[in-house]
């Protein structure tokens, strides 16, 4: 690369970096693009290309020609500039659900934000118009301050949209609610899961802006848009000799042809959803004849278009504003200009009625005809399958929690059949993923004795005090145990490995919606840091497992040598890192489950092999996991409600797909009897640990209808 002798010389490099930024934003719509197609969603909701100071950030990189007022020749950068309008137009189309998302006080902040920037842009393209550095018809820059407007003016509905679809979500999920009675049927957890999704997928914000008339105004205005850029395009590529020659004129030379090029792709990519949501809205609705004529008449403006203005209007002037007569002149001038605002609030939603009437038209008169042919087809059709029957009656009976702005304005059967193809395609690819590994150790669990066993009362505690457990620390240093053991094949480790793996995934769920004191939490923390040092090193606080193992050892001197390792570190609870705290109750845990192994095993006549040592390691581990996913349908239903509107959808994704990787687990567990224990205290191991053996042992005389073997008997306390 040539050295810089000046800024001139920079300028094809500043070029490259609005290209890069262009194509970055290119990349998150044709992101969000696809997305909507592989979940059929074609109102296509906003996920990567998002308003937010990231997107802003990257739009006004791009937008770096339009407000350049120091080029060197008009003619060869005007038509440049003219794209980059046209990629804004595009990109303000594209993030316009995303509004949806916002709570109020980020809403303030990115329309404010949005707005300096949009003034900057007008600003900078009205100078250089004034001065004739870039010939651009002034009638175009007008008609270029409409989308911004728009954008304005749909930011000043998100509020009131929200408040409605969260009243109406608040009733539905009041009827929606189930008793807190623990129940492992698959069927009724689906059938919960489906409602919340209904209410989830109808009430997002996003789908109430993105079928909104602005919407469809944007999608009618990117249509034509989108035409005239794959016109450039041809015409760039046939009339080549042109653009070239704007290499040795422009200030940009070589990169002014690539921002071009990439910009007008990005056109054509960022088209696909403001069209998709212009074309497909009216489908989205059942057409009835009030319907129909409620948006023929586009004179009509529903209330919430105006609902925050009339909001601010009714509120009370501020009280710092002194003096009587001065608030009356306050109070005055803020009417008058909410007035106005009203006024131009309607103005912008009739236009916005009068650009998209014409496609509504046609797509209202396709779809009579295609009602027709419906009812033509369904009269000469044949009896419906069984099929066909039950997937009816579900739509009727998730219908009623259809969450809508409009109560006139009813969704289509198509939609509410969609949104269950959707939630049972979810169920159905997470029933693929179920945990086969973890299925094997559980169905080895004869019940929940393990979780009773695990921690003897009679161990001495390494410091006074209590120490809560957590359902993770306490599988994964068992199986840092297991792994220590000698004589074990790797098969069989690795098997037991890839079982735990598994079933921490829905210990982890359990522990973040149940155990939420901090002693727990700082357990939780600890058991994540050894539970990968073990996963990837084969190491326990940075301690070899395998060390005494390869030198001869038997299982007695590796219990013994963990306990004295853990011993070692009970010193680490004063330190101020939070690592070595961690390593303490990593500590305190290991010694004390290693030497209630002990004395199990010093009071039996003998010392058990090797194997019985792992087997019985591992049998508790699998009724701890068995204990601990009676908690499942808890969390579940749990996951399936959240109170902020923007993450629900994603919270009943996650209780979606537990459900799913859990079935065979709910089903193993809805033949097992569940020991006298209540719902609250399920949540915890040291609850379920205060157990007598009596009460686990009598549920599986019951399972086993009197033919139980014991499992223990009670240990001598030996001598050290």
């Amino acid at each position: 690369m040539k050295a810089l002798k000046n800024p001139e010389d920079a300028m094809p490099w500043v070029g490259l970096y609005i290209a890069i930024a262009s194509l970055v934003c290119i990349l998150a719509m044709a992101g969000d693009a696809l997305r909507g197609f592989w979940r059929w969603k074609y109102w296509f909701p906003n996920k990567y290309f998002t308003l937010n100071a990231v997107t802003l950030t990257l739009i006004a990189i791009t937008m770096k020609l339009p407000v350049d007022l120091n080029s060197s020749d008009s003619d060869s950068v005007s038509p440049a500039k003219i794209v980059s309008t046209m990629f804004l137009f595009i990109m303000l189309a594209n993030f316009l659900p995303s509004l949806g998302l916002m709570n109020d006080n980020e809403l303030q902040v990115n329309m404010l934000a949005l707005g300096i920037m949009m003034i900057t842009i007008h600003v900078n393209l009205w100078i250089q118009i004034v001065t004739l550095v870039v010939n651009l018809s002034p009638i175009l820059l007008l008609t270029l301050i409409f989308p911004p407007i728009w954008v304005l003016s749909v930011a000043l509905t998100v509020s009131a949209s929200r408040r409605i679809l969260e009243h109406k979500y608040k009733e539905l999920h009041g009827s929606a609610s189930n008793s807190q009675h623990i129940n492992f049927s698959f069927k009724e957890l689906e059938h919960i899961v489906k409602k919340y999704w209904t209410m989830a997928e109808t009430g997002n914000p996003q789908f109430a802006l993105a079928s909104s008339e602005v919407a469809s105004a944007f999608g009618v205005a990117s249509s034509i848009i989108a035409l005239l850029s794959v016109v450039v395009l041809i015409d760039m590529v046939v009339d080549t000799d042109l653009y070239i020659s704007w290499h040795d004129v422009a200030d940009y030379k070589w990169s002014l042809k690539l921002i071009m090029i990439v910009q007008l792709v990005g056109v054509v990519v960022g088209c696909i959803a403001p069209i998709f949501r212009c074309f497909t809205s009216i489908g989205y609705f059942h057409i009835s004849m009030k319907w129909s004529k409620k948006h023929i008449n586009v004179f009509k403006v529903e209330k919430h278009w105006i609902q925050t203005l009339k909001y601010w209007k009714r509120s009370h002037v501020s009280s710092n504003i002194p003096g009587r007569y001065t608030k009356i002149i306050a109070r005055f001038l803020r009417n008058i200009t909410l007035n106005i605002c009203i006024a131009l609030q309607v103005m912008i939603v009739i236009m916005c009625k009068i650009i998209c009437l014409v496609p509504r038209c046609l797509l209202i008169l396709v779809s009579i005809c295609w009602y027709i042919l419906k009812l033509l087809w369904k009269s000469i059709s044949f009896e419906l399958t069984d099929y066909e029957i039950n997937m009816r009656a579900e739509m009727e009976e998730f219908k009623g929690y259809v969450l809508q702005i409009e109560d006139d304005a009813k969704l289509t059967t198509r939609v509410v059949r969609n949104v269950l193809n959707s939630i049972t395609r979810l169920l159905q690819e997470s029933e693929k993923k179920s945990p086969r590994n973890l299925m094997k150790l559980l169905e080895d669990s004869k019940g929940f004795l393990g979780v009773v066993e695990f921690d003897d009362e009679r161990v001495l505690p390494l410091i006074p005090g209590e120490f809560q457990n957590s359902w993770s620390l306490v599988v994964v240093t068992l199986t840092a145990i297991a792994i220590a053991l000698p004589s074990i094949s790797n098969d069989r480790v690795n098997d037991l490995l890839f079982s735990v793996s598994e079933g921490i995934y829905f210990v982890i769920h359990v522990e973040e919606n149940l155990n939420p004191c901090e002693d727990l939490v700082k357990s939780r923390k600890a058991s994540r840091r050894v539970g990968a040092e073990i996963d990837v090193y084969r190491t326990w606080l940075q301690i070899d497992l395998q060390k005494k193992a390869r030198k001869g050892k038997r299982s007695k001197e590796i219990l013994q040598w963990l306990g004295d390792e853990a011993a070692k570190n009970k010193d680490s609870k004063n330190a101020s890192l939070n690592h070595s705290f961690h390593k303490f109750i990593a500590a305190i845990c290991m010694y004390r489950i290693s030497q209630t192994l002990l004395l199990h095993y010093n009071a039996q006549p003998s010392w058990p092999t090797d194997m019985d040592v792992f087997e019985r390691v591992r049998s508790l581990i699998a009724d701890i996991f068995l204990a601990c996913f009676t908690n499942l349908p808890r969390v579940i239903k749990m996951k399936c409600h959240h109170e902020a509107i923007e993450k629900r959808q994603d919270s009943i994704r996650t209780a979606a797909q537990i459900l799913g990787k859990s079935k065979a687990i709910l089903n193993l567990l809805q033949a097992r009897q569940l020991p006298d224990i209540d719902m609250d205290s399920m949540a915890y191991i040291d609850k379920w640990r205060a157990l007598s053996k009596n009460e686990i042992l009598s549920e599986i005389d019951i399972e086993r209808d009197g033919n139980r073997v014991d499992r223990i008997t009670n240990p001598v306390i030996p001598h050290f």
